[in-house]
């Protein structure tokens, strides 16, 4: 009986002594990035049952102390913490990147991501970032699986030739014939060439009537009706447009202005516009051009082209999408992030660098988007910080602390009681 005591008294040195090694792995890493803090669990040796029965016939059983059952970590979120850095990413909520590192895929709740000289997104590691590729107008190609995501900075971004223009103003009331107000606006061409389009107004001598003339002087320019790129607006006793070239623009036929460019010294094909003057929004129609007031005035001047732009920047979107931003203010997704679940994460085995692998335990993983299929979302230039909570780590350290010195007592007890059966020998 006494040298049973002394086995249960060193099965719990162990246990005990291994609950200290977790609670200071846990504690060694209260700082690294997306680390899941590990928890122990113990389970009475099998007892061994002497066959013998107390006075109520109940079995009477001796264990043989404790031993380590398990070791798993705890996924809990971690607190999310804002960096700056484009390229870094937090999941808030279930899943893991998908990393390949080695040859081999990897799993991992640390989004401490850079770009390597070549370009790739990759963990702090080295290892290369998985995601879905897209096409050049941004649509995810899931058909084409996972793959390394690469930023190509320095990368142009295609022009645009402009096809809608509008012009926000004022012309002043009191103008008398003769006068006029001049506005001008950058378009592009299918070359990304811009070019400088003036839209000239012109009092007349009719009563709120405007003549405009729209030039562009590296082109020919003409309109939907048979003079070259002029016409007529009129504005009524309250200064709003009512007439475009004769007609009410409350008239079911009443249309905006199409422009036509063409004969561009860029050689870039003729260009055709759009000018946006009627608001067909709003019932009765409005406009975007007035004429009220003493004086003319410029507003918002908007066009729908643009020129070749170059890769300048990153962001990551919640959806997981890369999404890079041009000089010349195009923004297109060139990747999207795709995060990993499994049946069970206790089950992944863990492995340096904060990576993870699946294990017949945790089942294969399960890929898709951010936000689908119960995954989290990806917050963009952020961290998720360590769960390991250090109260209660402390505490386990105490209460470990003291099971380790309860069973060492019982070694040096059950040491003291050996010594004195051996001493009635003597005696």
């Amino acid at each position: 009986m006494i040298v049973g005591s002394f086995y249960a008294g060193l099965s719990g040195l162990r246990s005990n002594s291994k609950a200290l090694g977790v609670i200071g792995e846990n504690l060694a890493n209260v700082g690294t990035t997306g680390f899941k803090s590990q928890m122990i669990n113990f389970s009475e040796i099998v007892s061994k049952n002497s066959g013998r029965q107390n006075r109520a016939g109940n079995p009477m059983a001796t264990g043989l102390g404790s031993h380590t059952t398990e070791v798993i970590s705890e996924f809990s979120q971690g607190a999310l913490q804002e960096t700056g850095i484009h390229t870094q990413a937090a999941i808030d909520g279930n899943g893991f990147f998908v990393v390949r590192d080695s040859g081999q895929t990897f799993f991992t709740r640390a989004g401490n991501f850079a770009l390597n000289n070549e370009g790739y997104l990759v963990t702090h590691a080295g290892g290369l970032v998985q995601g879905y590729p897209t096409d050049m107008t941004g649509q995810t190609l899931f058909s084409q699986g996972v793959d390394d995501i690469r930023v190509p900075f320095g990368e142009t971004s295609q022009p645009n030739a402009t096809q809608l223009v509008r012009a926000l103003g004022n012309l002043q009331a009191d103008a008398v014939a003769g006068d006029e107000f001049q506005t001008g606006m950058e378009v592009f061409d299918s070359l990304g060439i811009s070019h400088n389009l003036s839209i000239t107004y012109t009092k007349t001598a009719n009563p709120g009537e405007w003549s405009y003339q729209f030039d562009l002087p590296t082109g020919t320019v003409s309109t939907t009706f048979p003079t070259q790129g002029s016409g007529t607006i009129t504005f009524d006793a309250y200064g709003q447009l009512s007439l475009l070239d004769g007609l009410s623009i409350q008239d079911p036929a009443a249309a905006n202005r199409t422009i036509e460019v063409t004969g561009l010294n860029s050689g870039a094909a003729d260009l055709t516009l759009t000018w946006d003057l009627i608001d067909f929004s709003t019932v009765p129609r409005g406009s975007f051009i007035s004429g009220m007031g003493t004086t003319s005035s410029n507003g918002t001047l908007y066009q729908d082209g643009f020129g070749v732009g170059v890769l300048q920047d990153v962001l990551l979107q919640q959806d997981g999408r890369v999404v890079g931003y041009f000089s010349n203010g195009v923004s297109r997704s060139l990747a999207q992030l795709t995060l990993a679940t499994f049946n069970n994460n206790h089950g992944l085995k863990r492995f340096n660098d904060n990576y993870y692998m699946n294990s017949a335990a945790s089942g294969p993983a399960t890929l898709d988007l951010a936000g689908s299929g119960g995954r989290g979302v990806i917050i963009g230039s952020s961290l998720e910080n360590s769960n390991v909570d250090m109260s209660e780590e402390f505490t386990k350290m105490i209460i470990h602390q003291r099971g380790y010195q309860s069973n060492s007592k019982i070694i040096t007890t059950a040491d003291t009681l050996m010594q004195e059966t051996l001493g009635l020998k003597r005696s």
